[in-house]
């Protein structure tokens, strides 16, 4: 058993006024934006910044402070908000065992161990048997959930809104590290020494990698904040090429493949700390305010008892001392967070690109 700790309030109580005024823009996608003077963070550049610069300040992640100037709002600006629990009882389910399954991955089963910890907890705190359910798809997890043979799950941040629209998942939590960071930026970056690229304005023109249609951060976000942020139109103003991942991106780019590209800060964080490529050689014009990563969630009609073990078994526990802080970066505690303020920005994103809720189009 691990530690427990006391996280649940982590997010409770947060300042709903202060986002616009620190953001400096009036709503919208740009008010979700870092920008050229620095992040939410306090952190300060002076765009464009060589990305060994941002990389040895921490600034792939967002913190603590981003969690709390967030927005509060009632209700998701898009799509339908997060189900009630039934109050009728004949509407509840109660399984034995209790499934879980996390975000996939080339090998779905490879965080099995590493996540027993958070599973013996959840078996403590609920009184039954939890098994590990490895899903090869983002479709094939949000229609485990959809048709109650998947109770628990670690959607990928684009992902989380099908599972609320399509599935009746109930975000709750997500994983920070014990001193607050979190989720992921995205990245425009592109070869330090090319003089022609200097600010994303001066994508016009060029050939530029997206990762691949569903991404967030490889894709999507870039379409809607390259438009409304610098008036850039992706495969209007620029040719786009799928490079099929952020690896490939980062790699495209440090290997003049490619001219620039957006990517997640955190995906090209592992590539540089695995040596693939120089952050030196590397520049970033642009970083968004950062996004959510993996929302944890369980089905809205799971029993109310049912219900509170599973969130105690992520959120009493502090797990910065087990397999799972290891494989996630230092990120050790889950902390409680409501889906329609933190996911906010995905909505807009999602919105912005005119994403519909609907089985086909699901993606990470």
């Amino acid at each position: 058993m691990t530690e427990k700790s006391s996280r649940r309030k982590f997010l409770i109580g947060t300042t709903a006024t202060i986002t616009t005024a620190i953001a400096g823009y009036p709503g919208g996608v740009a008010a979700q934006e870092t920008t050229t003077e620095g992040g939410s963070d306090g952190q300060s550049f002076d765009f464009p910044v060589t990305t060994d610069v941002l990389l040895d300040a921490g600034f792939e992640t967002g913190n603590i402070e981003d969690l709390e100037q967030m927005e509060e709002r009632e209700e998701p600006r898009y799509g339908n908000p997060v189900q009630e629990t039934p109050s009728d009882e004949g509407e509840l389910i109660d399984p034995d065992p209790i499934t879980f399954s996390l975000a996939p991955t080339e090998d779905p089963a490879v965080y099995r161990d590493t996540m027993q910890p958070l599973l013996d907890n959840i078996a403590e705190e609920t009184g039954k048997e939890v098994e590990f359910f490895p899903l090869n798809s983002y479709a094939a997890q949000v229609e485990a959930m959809r048709s109650e043979r998947l109770h628990i799950g670690g959607f990928s941040t684009g992902t989380v809104p099908f599972a609320v629209n399509l599935a009746g998942a109930v975000p709750f939590s997500i994983q920070v590290s014990q001193e607050g960071d979190f989720g992921y930026r995205l990245w425009a970056i592109t070869q330090a020494d090319n003089d022609e690229i200097n600010s994303v304005e001066d994508f016009a023109g060029k050939t530029v990698a997206h990762t691949e249609p569903t991404s967030n951060s490889g894709n999507l976000a870039p379409r809607a904040i390259f438009k409304d942020r610098f008036g850039i139109t992706p495969d209007e103003d620029y040719e786009v090429e799928f490079s099929g991942g952020h690896q490939q991106s980062a790699l495209g780019v440090a290997n003049r493949d490619y001219e620039a590209a957006p990517v997640c800060s955190t995906c090209f964080a592992r590539v540089a700390d695995a040596g693939q490529l120089d952050p030196a050689a590397i520049k970033c014009v642009f970083a968004s305010r950062p996004f959510p990563t993996t929302g944890f969630c369980y089905r809205y009609n799971l029993t109310p008892e049912l219900q509170e073990g599973i969130r105690a078994g992520f959120l009493d526990y502090d797990y910065s001392d087990t397999p799972i802080a290891e494989q996630f970066e230092g990120r050790g505690v889950w902390t409680e967070i409501d889906y329609a303020t933190v996911w906010d920005v995905i909505l807009t994103i999602q919105e912005e690109n005119g994403v519909e809720y609907e089985e086909g189009e699901i993606g990470g």
